[in-house]
């Protein structure tokens, strides 16, 4: 693959104290996958990310959502659906389901006791609204209250974390043989569709199922970029749209929820 002009990722191998030495918390680690996606992809709004229409910045190259998100920058792919100054959310490669995200910070930290204030808190901030915006991305049918859907977040080898720097997992639970409508179905008519189509709820897993499914395991398929590509910019929408509920329509929020431009906004 010398002839290839992107970067390549670092496959996702064990970390064991037994075979490799132990992972050092710093900010960039170039062994780290992570690391290189949150290298590749700077902040960027996301409410420029997924604009209502076109904006045209003095930065037009960087804050092209076509050109600043471009999965292909990366090999393989790397689907980003929100990059901030703390965290980077993107497309887990091999999912447990459609839509299985991870939710990281942007500087190389092992384990969760390593974030700093700033990384935790912007992390606490923005989980809940990543997490509504996924489920509704990959199930827009169904309202938030009556969708399934893990976060998991592993701390350790022993605990089964595979990538050392932190990320949280959003594992969507659908219904059993869910079929989501149609795109044009969902984005037409997304605030109607949970209203007009019924599924029964998802019984309680049982045994080794329950298991899996509470830490977040199980059978893993390799991404469908054609699929992910679509799904990413309905993620990147229902993002937006979370973010101007909470937030308003403003690019910079400080950490108590205000807007400004001193020192702890989100410079994105």
């Amino acid at each position: 693959m010398a002839d290839n002009p992107h970067p390549s990722l670092v496959p996702e191998t064990s970390h064991s104290s037994a075979t490799t030495p132990g992972p050092q918390s710093h900010d960039y680690s170039p062994q780290c996958p992570f690391c290189m996606i949150s290298r590749t992809y700077h902040p960027i709004s996301p409410l420029v990310a997924s604009p209502r229409t076109a904006v045209a910045t003095d930065n037009g190259l960087e804050q092209d959502p076509p050109m600043a998100l471009a999965p292909d920058k990366l090999d393989p792919p790397s689907f980003v659906l929100f990059s901030s100054e703390h965290v980077i959310a993107f497309l887990d490669i091999m999912p447990l389901t459609r839509g299985h995200v991870l939710v990281a910070p942007r500087k190389h930290r092992v384990k969760v006791g390593d974030l700093t204030p700033d990384e935790s808190g912007e992390i606490g901030r923005v989980l809940p609204l990543l997490a509504r915006a996924v489920v509704r991305a990959v199930m827009p049918d169904i309202p938030h209250h009556q969708a399934d859907y893990n976060i998991v977040q592993n701390n350790g080898p022993g605990a089964a974390q595979v990538v050392p720097h932190v990320h949280f997992h959003i594992v969507p639970r659908p219904p059993l043989n869910y079929v989501p409508p149609l795109p044009q179905q969902s984005s037409s008519s997304q605030t109607q569709t949970p209203r007009n189509r019924k599924y029964p709820p998802n019984p309680p897993p049982e045994g080794w199922q329950r298991t899996a499914i509470l830490f977040g395991r199980g059978r893993r398929d390799d991404l469908d970029y054609h699929d992910s590509a679509f799904l990413v910019e309905d993620m990147r929408q229902c993002v937006r749209e979370e973010w101007e509920a909470t937030f308003g329509e403003t690019p910079d929020v400080l950490g108590n929820g205000h807007r400004g431009d001193r020192k702890g906004a989100w410079k994105v």
